[in-house]
């Protein structure tokens, strides 16, 4: 008898321990603030009590940073991602909102642009990103640039829309060398020039790149 009451408490003790350190991982997961934070303790504890809190934050955390990048990429991410959400019939609103602030062409000229595109199953880097030359006809914006990534170097054509700044790239079929990018949106955000991708399927963006 005293040996079936010593083994239940040894594995009630186990328990309650294994419960502590659950609820002392979730604590110390939730102080963390971030998303990354929360999967790690998902991944740690895969039938975690804390399942739903943890979708939860993950959604928060996710409108946060939607907010602080405020460009279309993200809110569109964001509503691929949570289409049910609280906050999801806030996205047209902060779209509509986002500032179209006129860009000036002779600064898109003068930049240098650096960064990357994700194609999901590999990340390409872009060396630089220049544009040649910028033309306004007939109320639309043409251009042709040169694009080096660390796989190629060419020379593309495409269009800005002077309405909202949507940048289309236009690439034919004859090119021998096809670089797949998707149209974007550019941003004038105080001294920061900024391309980003507006397709939640591929992820790029190019940043004015300054030296010093």
């Amino acid at each position: 008898m005293k040996m079936h009451l010593l083994l239940w408490s040894s594995l009630l003790l186990l328990l309650c321990a294994c419960q502590n350190e659950e609820d002392q991982a979730w604590a110390a997961a939730v102080a963390l603030n971030s998303s990354a934070a929360i999967d790690s303790f998902l991944l740690q504890y895969p039938e975690t009590k804390y399942s739903e809190d943890a979708e939860q934050h993950k959604e928060s955390y996710a409108w946060y940073a939607a907010k602080q990048k405020n460009t279309v990429y993200h809110y569109k991410a964001y509503l691929a991602t949570y289409p049910n959400s609280t906050h999801a019939t806030e996205v047209p609103e902060r779209l509509n909102a986002i500032p179209t602030d006129a860009v000036a062409l002779d600064e898109l000229t003068s930049a240098t642009f650096i960064g990357k595109i994700d194609y999901g199953n590999r990340e390409t880097q872009v060396l630089a990103f220049r544009f040649l030359s910028i033309e306004k006809t007939n109320g639309h914006i043409r251009f042709q640039a040169r694009i080096q990534t660390s796989d190629i170097s060419k020379v593309i054509d495409g269009r800005i829309d002077p309405e909202d700044y949507l940048i289309m790239f236009m690439e034919t079929d004859e090119d021998t060398i096809m670089l797949n990018i998707t149209d974007g949106r550019i941003y004038q955000r105080g001294n920061k020039l900024l391309l980003e991708s507006t397709n939640v399927n591929q992820y790029w963006n190019l940043i004015k790149y300054t030296e010093g």
